[in-house]
């Protein structure tokens, strides 16, 4: 009987881990970790991305179906003719078309603010809003937060109208059907509600925070290609496009593109000679 007690103590000695066995085994699952980790990031953000171009997608059919129901016209703004200001913007012009209200929101995006906030501005991860009431019909309401933003050169404003928003109205694309459509963003990631690029806007000298962004670095209207120049996707945003279509747009290709019909595509942004920040200078082109 001892004898036999004797064998089964060495048996369960030699079934058990040792300590140095066991910080090896948690050493090689920590280093499987590390290498796993970067590369579920990845795929994590991937998944994310096509998510967005998916809601842009919907976005631009959305603008469509309003076009439709309106002689191929998109929202016209302003107040002028039956439409009130509030009818008139596209926040509200929009809303009978969808009903799911996740696609106004980008996935690699987060709501930072539980407190209504004026001129309520986003960032690069961070949902812009909600926002405080400027009126008193609160016509933020139905839309109080999100992470896209509407190119407003897509616009129709009133017939006889010579400037909206203090823009001119000549440079508006009114319609889906327009003459180069595949390259006029709609729709897109954006820190704020709206956005009227120039061909004359630099991007930022140093690269935006994740999550909070200043009204002095760039607003809808003052050095506005800024609102849409944020590293959301690997060095790029995705963007619905005037004919309906939606992609990824390069950072450094967002000079490229007809954002409105006098916008001059050779500006100082895409000559060869650009003068990139540093923190664009490390992104591709294409």
């Amino acid at each position: 009987m001892i004898g036999m007690n004797v064998s089964r103590q060495a048996n369960v000695r030699r079934e058990a881990f040792t300590l140095i066995e066991l910080l090896v085994v948690i050493s090689v699952i920590a280093l499987l970790m590390g290498i796993l980790m970067p590369s579920l990031q990845k795929a994590r953000k991937a998944g994310q991305a096509v998510v967005c171009r998916s809601h842009l997608k919907q976005w631009a059919q959305i603008f469509h179906m309003y076009a439709f129901d309106n002689a191929n016209r998109l929202p016209q703004s302003i107040q002028g003719g039956a439409l009130s200001a509030q009818d008139a913007y596209w926040i509200v012009a929009t809303l009978p078309y969808y009903g799911e209200k996740k696609i106004r929101l980008c996935p690699s995006t987060k709501v930072v603010r539980d407190q209504p906030v004026n001129r309520s501005h986003g960032g690069t991860l961070a949902c812009w809003g909600p926002f405080d009431p400027a009126t008193p019909d609160n016509w933020w309401a139905d839309f109080d937060t999100g992470s896209y933003g509407l190119n407003e050169w897509c616009s129709s404003p009133p017939s006889g109208v010579g400037s909206f928003w203090g823009f001119p109205a000549e440079n508006a694309w009114r319609r889906v059907d327009a003459r180069g459509a595949a390259r006029v963003p709609l729709f897109m990631d954006c820190v704020y509600v709206d956005v009227f690029p120039l061909d004359d806007n630099t991007p930022l000298d140093e690269e935006p925070p994740l999550y909070e962004w200043s009204n002095g670095w760039g607003d809808w209207g003052s050095e506005a290609m800024r609102l849409v120049c944020i590293d959301r996707h690997g060095g790029a945003i995705n963007s619905a496009f005037l004919d309906g279509s939606a992609a990824r747009i390069p950072l450094r290709g967002l000079w490229e593109l007809k954002w409105h019909k006098a916008f001059d595509t050779k500006n100082p942004m895409t000559a060869p000679d650009a003068d990139w920040p540093r923190w664009l200078q490390r992104l591709g082109d294409s």
